[in-house]
């Protein structure tokens, strides 16, 4: 893709400020419910509280069921926050807490609290509440948690009757106009997501499934995904922010394998990736005028000044000293024309040489460091090839040498065999250079007349190359481990050249071993004769390749710069940088702003698709395909058709996009050909449970499916009335 193609993406923000609305009593409870029997409803919801009038359309108040009790230090008081009042206090918001675990109730003095709010928003301003109430619960809901409701409404509040009904079946309720349909309702809430059957209207809570992945835990996995994602995020992720990227970002896959391949595309990826933006306070850039920038640039030009004039007499001082260290060393050196061995030797020691070879080493180096700095004092440009080396011990013959002297000659052996060998190859190269040039025509025309066959000679070329230099790395990370078994086999051969007598003689004749490589000076002459080498290698390999890869960026329409293998090799081009940091634009960490951005890619797909997989993140659950089959399979055909054509989607899970048709791909898959499969989605997935229990709430039989005080105190707490649309009530 050329720049000039790229579209700019949009680029989304985030909030972490909860939009809350703030409730004040309703001022019409004595004109219009005062003294009537108007039922409450109230979807006690683990995320939302839904609560109004069974008489209305729309709930009077939705507000997120959350409690904070903290203390007011400046005024020295006790206070109790309920819903949207939880954000006008930071102090509250660190301390807000739901009566819910999981999505059981069980802390019943909070229940309370979330109960006053209610009745006093509602404007009841009576000391019982004289009024039916109508409760959600969720499926299988504990009888303890019920009997403690019921408690509460009973002996708190003096509620006439009580009623409990499951969210997910008063939704479907709502949204069913023949009230004795078939059906499966798939409820993917705040906590875990059912999947109910209906028969005949009626839930078939025998066998409802569960599966232990809702809003909450979807939430929660995102988060978990951006901190691993990104470690170091200058700026914390929130649970609420995570939340946001779950309802705004994600999507259901209908084909979630497909998905992760498109991922892997770049021109697929830049659809999927979105960047979301977290706030950032940009650095202040200070503007100079035309005299302040004079000023600046005089200032560096004196200071660089200064330093050239610093460098300069360093230098100077640096040629002054080696000058006086080569007269010295000179001396030293005719001082044994006229001084005794045994002297001249002592002498050479106290001036820290190790013998005459040492000295002469010294002081041609310092004769190259002088040349170098009189050069560059001069301005000459040092373009002539390096003197040829010297190995003056090779010919003297051994029993005329010390025994450091034979260990330097050996090492000097080596030296001239890999310098002989560098000078035949440079004459071949020279000699080779003709011969490329007419390689070169002959290929030029080939190209010409054979495209095809070129190009295909040319690609292998390229790969071959390509395979040599990661054969070379390879084999040189291994060597450059002393205890690898390359590196102690290229070491003994190092020993055996270096020696006079090769190593099968010296076994033949029951020579003693070559210490060779024993010591670290031995390793360093290895490196030293290697490095040079490897070097030139490589240079050799690299440019053949670029070679190769600039004709076929030349010649070949789709071989793209990307291709190349030095973009291969770019961190920047891999995956793992691909999904932190996106395509386009290319990513700057110096900027502020792309600093604080996150890249949402394959997050998209991944956390809704637990649904269906739950083993992605460790659950030890079925998934909805395998559950549904579970649930269907042991009713008989027809009753099986009745029930795939009104397959209904609820909960605030349900609103991410691409549920329902990965759910209709679903049923396709496991259900006989030509079924008619219907699914659809609630008219509103967080209200209708609410609408539905006030349908319910109005029916003329409501009173005859309610518990009554008298029940409550002969039954016990737990006791409900089974009305199809509630759980089953249990004695043991």
């Amino acid at each position: 893709m050329d720049e000039d193609e790229i579209v700019e993406q949009p680029i989304y923000a985030i909030d972490d400020k909860p939009h809350a609305t703030a409730y004040t009593p309703s001022p019409d409870y004595r004109s219009k419910f005062a003294g009537s029997a108007t039922p409450i409803v109230i979807d006690n919801g683990s995320y939302n509280c839904r609560a109004g009038w069974g008489s209305e359309r729309s709930p009077r108040l939705v507000f997120d069921n959350l409690v904070a009790r903290y203390r007011d230090r400046k005024n020295n008081v006790s206070i109790v926050a309920v819903g949207p009042d939880i954000y006008a206090d930071p102090a509250a918001k660190s301390t807000a807490r739901s009566a819910f675990d999981s999505n059981v109730v069980c802390d019943f003095e909070r229940m309370e609290q979330v109960l006053d709010y209610i009745f006093l928003n509602l404007g009841i301003d009576t000391s019982n509440i004289n009024h039916p109430i109508l409760m959600t619960e969720p499926a299988c809901a504990p009888q303890n948690s019920r009997k403690l409701m019921s408690e509460l409404l009973f002996e708190g509040y003096g509620v006439p009757s009580v009623s409990y009904g499951v969210d997910s079946l008063f939704s479907f309720y709502a949204n069913n106009k023949n009230k004795k349909e078939d059906g499966i309702v798939i409820s993917a809430g705040n906590t875990a997501t059912h999947i109910i059957p209906v028969l005949g209207g009626r839930g078939a809570m025998d066998r409802a499934k569960r599966i232990s992945y809702g809003g909450t835990q979807a939430s929660e996995y995102m988060l978990k995904l951006m901190q691993l994602k990104y470690p170091t995020f200058p700026t914390k992720v929130t649970a609420s922010q995570a939340q946001q990227l779950l309802h705004e970002h994600t999507f259901v896959a209908e084909d979630y394998q497909q998905i992760l391949g498109d991922i892997e595309d770049r021109e697929q990826f830049q659809k999927i990736d979105r960047i979301v933006q977290f706030p950032f306070s940009p650095p202040v850039i200070e503007t100079k005028t035309e005299e302040e920038l004079a000023r600046q640039a005089a200032r560096k030009e004196e200071n660089a000044k200064r330093l050239r004039e610093a460098a300069a007499k360093s230098r100077l001082e640096k040629l002054v000293q080696r000058e006086q260290q080569h007269e010295a060393f000179t001396q030293l050196k005719e001082l044994k024309r006229t001084t005794k061995k045994a002297d001249w030797l002592s002498q050479l020691k106290e001036s820290g040489f190790e013998n005459e070879a040492d000295l002469d080493a010294t002081i041609k180096k310092l004769e190259e460091g002088i040349q170098r700095a009189r050069n560059k004092e001069l301005g000459i440009d040092e373009h002539d090839d390096k003197e040829p080396p010297t190995f003056p011990l090779i010919e003297i013959p051994d029993d005329q040498l010390s025994e450091a002297e034979k260990k330097e000659k050996k090492k000097q052996r080596l030296l001239k065999a890999g310098y002989d060998a560098r000078q035949r190859a440079k004459k071949a190269k020279e000699e080779d250079k003709a011969r490329q040039a007419e390689i070169a025509r002959l290929e030029e025309e080939r190209r010409i007349n054979e495209p095809d066959e070129w190009l295909a000679e040319l690609k292998q070329k390229r790969q071959t190359t390509i395979e040599r230099i990661k054969t070379k790395k390879r084999l040189a990370s291994e060597l450059a481990d002393r205890r690898s078994h390359a590196s102690q086999l290229r070491m003994r051969s190092i020993a055996s050249l270096a020696s006079d007598t090769p190593s099968s003689k010296r076994r033949r004749k029951g020579g003693e071993e070559d210490t060779f490589g024993a010591d670290d000076a031995d390793w360093m002459v290895y490196r030293e004769i290697n490095r040079e080498e490897e070097s030139e290698d490589e240079e050799e390999d690299m440019a053949s390749l670029n070679h190769y890869e600039s004709l076929l960026l030349q010649h070949d329409p789709d071989f793209l710069p990307e291709h190349a293998f030095e973009a291969e090799q770019d961190p920047t081009n891999t995956l793992l940088h691909l999904l932190r940091h996106g395509v386009y634009p290319k990513f700057d960490a110096q900027d502020v702003g792309q600093s604080h951005q996150l890249h949402v890619n394959v997050e998209r797909v991944r956390v809704p698709e637990v649904l269906f997989q739950p083993n992605i993140i460790g659950l030890d659950q079925a998934g909805l395909a395998e559950n549904i089959n579970d649930i269907v399979r042991v009713y008989d055909a027809s009753r099986k058709q009745n029930i795939v054509k009104n397959v209904f989607l609820t909960g605030g899970l349900s609103l991410i996009p691409g549920l329902a048709p990965r759910v209709k791909s679903m049923f396709r898959e496991n259900f006989n050909v030509g079924w008619d499969i219907r699914v659809k989605t609630a008219s509103n997935p967080l209200e209708d449970a609410w609408r539905g229990a006030a349908d319910f709430a109005m029916n003329e039989d409501f009173s005859k499916l309610s518990i009554s005080k008298a029940d409550y105190e002969e039954y016990g707490g737990e006791y409900i009335k089974e009305h199809g649309l509630g759980n089953v009530f249990s004695s043991s």
